[in-house]
């Protein structure tokens, strides 16, 4: 890399002495890797596009989507049925897509197609999503999968609290290590041999999208040429995640997130092999750990994963849950410091220890605090998905355990949409990916974080006492607390136990919502509790299709029947 390098965008990449003096430990850590300067750069370009997206602030919000006709001289190139935008959710929507629905798609990304930066840990119950979905077989899928774990437990660090507890087992949480490369590589294959004439194409990044009334226009630009090309679909998909420029004009400039998981970590051999807490054991998930109390404004958290146990590959991430707007650095670089500087205190590394690749990304989440503040997820002819829609908390690691739940529905209802031309704001809002307890569990998740007025044994102290009270419940409601599907009846048994074993965790929630807050909090579980009552299945004969159905009769019935279920 020359001492100043311009990246696909723009700003100015620094070179490989700038990253030695600013970041010491984590250039020294990827000394073992082929690609480490564009290792390097790729984190530099997210922390960037993060700080840039954090200073343009709701002033400003990009123009992404315009009504009307794009600039004079640029010809539509091709027609597709739906167009995608980057990502992995987007890239497995388009496989179901283009091999079940027969549809022609677009799949455009700014890197490699079927690569991501973060593994994936998932569980059998979403992992057979797939195979329901109509996508992958089983034994495609079986393929991918790297290795399973018998259990895994979460573990908050309890020297200094008053509130002490065995770590929490639970099994059908994360205890499936994917290689989720492989597996989108696979969704991309489907894509190519699909016969329907879709496209995939890489390296072109999205610069806007011109709403029409019988469809859109998507404006891209070739990163290595500058070249800008035009598409034509019915349906533009928004899979770009926490950076997405749709999500933030949709949501009058605001961020796709109120809060933030920034993450980083590394898929490593050579880790001491045991069963003590600073041994890695390739038979146990580690979900959450935390080994030292808050410091600078955040609470560092870990989370283990053993991959392939004859490839000795296991991976650890280091992260912090915030609000986007505190004091905390949110730098993935300087993360990558702390982590590498702490990470003999989490695992012990032994002398043939090694980097294969790192992991790193802002994971988002969003506080529903007033009916003013709920997500937009959808335009005419223009629908939000993963991470861009903002459906996830820091408990589920990302939205794509939700997305993959809902994988089966959310395509067959777009296809339906597409069928009765329902391709309006509010036809795709209803398509939508949410959970119905998202709500309140991201607002249980501000407990992640300390406050600028917390002891510093506060934040594991109070996340003690709801591994106190999860004990003393259904293993069931473990499983819902940490896939971010929490239903009422459960909520109330966590609130109703944690309150007794620790009275203190309601002063707690004042301090992290505050008095409005907690009265949004209370209407957020007031809501889900109505919708689970509202939702109860419907009678069979509600179901049945009547032979003369119109294809928007038919949209309706199975939005019914999905809402029902």
């Amino acid at each position: 890399m020359s001492a100043l390098k311009k990246s696909g965008k723009g700003p100015i990449v620094p070179d490989l002495s700038d990253f030695r003096k600013r970041y010491p430990l984590t250039v020294a850590s990827f000394g073992a890797l082929a690609n480490r300067e564009g290792y390097l750069a790729r984190i530099w370009e997210m922390d960037a596009g993060w700080q840039e997206m954090m200073e343009r602030g709701p002033q400003a919000p990009p123009e992404a989507l315009v009504k009307g006709a794009p600039p004079v001289g640029l010809a539509v190139e091709a027609e597709f049925e739906i167009i995608y935008a980057g990502g992995a959710p987007g890239l497995l929507h388009a496989a179901v897509m283009a091999r079940k629905y027969k549809r022609r798609v677009m799949v455009f990304d700014t890197q490699g197609m079927g690569q991501t930066e973060r593994d994936w840990n998932i569980s059998d119950e979403e992992l057979s999503e797939l195979e329901r979905a109509g996508l992958f077989t089983k034994e495609e899928l079986e393929a991918c999968v790297v290795n399973r774990y018998r259990s895994g437990f979460v573990k908050f660090h309890d020297a200094a609290s008053r509130v002490k507890t065995p770590p929490l087992w639970m099994s059908g949480v994360f205890d499936i290590a994917l290689d989720a490369n492989k597996l989108l590589a696979l969704a991309a294959c489907k894509i190519r041999t699909s016969e329907t004439g879709s496209e995939l194409m890489e390296g072109s990044r999205f610069v806007r999208c011109y709403v029409q009334p019988d469809r859109v226009l998507v404006e891209v630009e070739e990163i290595r040429t500058r070249r800008r090309r035009l598409f034509g679909a019915r349906l533009f998909i928004d899979a770009m995640g926490t950076s997405s420029a749709v999500a933030q004009q949709l949501n009058e400039g605001r961020t796709t997130a109120t809060h933030v998981c920034p993450t980083v970590g590394t898929v490593a051999r050579g880790f001491m092999r045991g069963e003590g807490p600073d041994r890695v054991d390739f038979n146990v998930g580690e979900i959450l750990v935390s080994n030292e109390d808050a410091h600078d404004h955040r609470q560092l958290i870990w989370e283990g994963f053993a991959g392939h146990p004859q490839r000795d590959e296991y991976t650890t991430y280091l992260f912090f849950y915030d609000a986007v707007d505190s004091r905390a650095d949110k730098s993935l670089l300087t993360l990558f410091e702390r982590y590498f500087e702490k990470l003999p205190g989490y695992k012990r590394t032994g002398a043939q220890w090694r980097v294969m690749r790192p992991v790193f990304g802002y994971t988002p989440g969003f506080q529903h605090h007033g009916w003013m503040n709920r997500r937009r997820t959808a335009f005419d002819r223009v629908m939000l998905i993963g991470d861009a829609a903002g459906f996830s908390s820091p408990l589920a690691f990302s939205g794509l355990g939700p997305h993959l739940r809902h994988l089966q529905r959310l395509t067959h209802m777009v296809d339906l949409g597409l069928e009765a031309d329902l391709l309006d704001a509010c036809a795709l809002n209803e398509i939508s990916a949410a959970e119905p307890g998202l709500a309140q569990v991201a607002s249980l998740a501000e407990l992640l974080r300390p406050t600028p007025t917390s002891a510093a044994p506060a934040v594991n102290e109070t996340l003690n006492a709801v591994m106190a009270a999860l004990h003393s419940l259904d293993e069931r409601v473990r499983r819902e607390l940490f896939q971010d599907r929490l239903t009422f009846g459960a909520l109330k048994n966590l609130l109703s136990h944690t309150v007794r074993l620790y009275p203190r965790i309601i002063q707690r929630l004042r301090e992290h919502l505050g008095a409005r807050g907690t009265l949004w909090w209370l209407a957020n579980i007031a809501e889900a509790a109505f919708s689970e009552r509202r939702d109860a299945p419907a009678p069979p004969a509600l179901h049945a299709a009547a032979q003369d159905e119109e294809p928007a009769q038919k949209f309706a019935r199975y939005l019914r029947h999905y809402k029902s279920k």
